[in-house]
């Protein structure tokens, strides 16, 4: 799970900039900015261009390239994610002062010599819009001051935003013993939605009748997202239409969680789709693809092994 991570850089251009860009609205290029990237906004304020490269290579261009524009930087951005964001605002405030700002006005009204914390739900893991930044701090101090001071308080900042957290036990079972491929699509949803921390991870044996032993997977995860949210979005991997794919147990204080305790769905089957087609609408466009590249190599291998026992008359059964 990330805590932090820093924002693109903006900079406010007057003057005639020959690049030739698309240009869109700064709303829609902090949308899809990432870390480090470069966000130029022009003179009318309304328009602005998005450049896929890290703010020092954007102005030695522009150096090299002898405009005539007079350039303005915003403050240096960091972004925060917090359960919370009033609480995480209020404790930020404490640690590190400032001012509350909407997010918009603190770019407008920041500096180099002052640092923005925007705050957020969301995961870290993809690009952010405006509407995802509930709150924003400006701190009248040089960058490198509050990022050090955050990061040695991340721990208490976590702790004071969100007190009690949910320790979480997945185990994860494959009939067919394509243990790397699953296990690996696991990983991928609990990072790209930022799920919790991953505090432990190994094999185990389980006995699900009498006599009956098998190897799983088990993982412990922290988190503060609700045990049933969890349990509910991992549904979605287990299925890929009508093919099931692996088996992935949520347990909570050594308790199975039922799928019946997460929401009302007329069967596992029925919870299943509607869990994959929230987990295919949330993930990263990376992340999906990744995913179904590893189900398509999944089907290939099954299909492939069915083959080889059908030509031996041998049974899986």
């Amino acid at each position: 799970m990330r805590f932090l991570r820093l924002g693109p850089a903006i900079f406010f251009v007057e003057g005639e900039l020959e690049i030739t860009r698309e240009t869109m609205t700064p709303e829609d290029a902090f949308r899809l900015a990432k870390e480090l990237e470069t966000i130029l906004v022009l003179k009318d304020r309304e328009t602005a261009i998005l450049l896929k490269e890290h703010p020092w290579k954007v102005l030695t261009d522009i150096i090299n390239l002898k405009a005539q524009v007079k350039i303005t930087p915003a403050a240096p951005m960091i972004i925060i994610r917090v359960p919370d964001v009033e609480k995480g605002t209020k404790v930020l405030k404490e640690k590190v002062g400032g001012q509350i700002f909407d997010p918009r006005d603190a770019i407008l009204a920041s500096s180099l010599s002052s640092t923005l914390i925007m705050v957020t739900e969301k995961p870290l893991t993809r690009a952010l819009s405006f509407e995802d930044i509930i709150k924003a701090l400006l701190v009248s101090k040089k960058f490198h001051e509050v990022y050090r001071t955050i990061m040695l308080e991340a721990p208490v900042i976590i702790l004071e935003t969100k007190p009690e957290w949910n320790e979480i036990t997945i185990k994860l079972y494959d009939a067919f013993g394509y243990y790397k491929e699953n296990i690996e699509r696991l990983m991928i949803v609990i990072e790209d939605l930022d799920l919790g921390f991953v505090v432990a991870e190994g094999w185990d044996w389980d006995y699900p009748r009498p006599f009956l032993k098998v190897p799983v997977y088990r993982l412990r995860l922290i988190t503060w997202e609700k045990p049933e949210r969890v349990k509910f979005l991992l549904k979605g991997l287990e299925y890929r239409g009508y093919k099931r794919l692996c088996d992935i147990d949520v347990i909570v204080k050594g308790e199975k969680l039922s799928w019946i305790s997460v929401g009302s769905f007329s069967s596992k089957f029925d919870m299943a789709i509607k869990a994959r087609m929230e987990l295919e609408s949330i993930l990263s466009r990376e992340a999906l693809l990744k995913i179904l590249e590893l189900e398509e190599k999944l089907f290939k291998m099954e299909s492939e092994n069915q083959s080889e026992l059908g030509e031996s008359g041998e049974s899986r059964e």
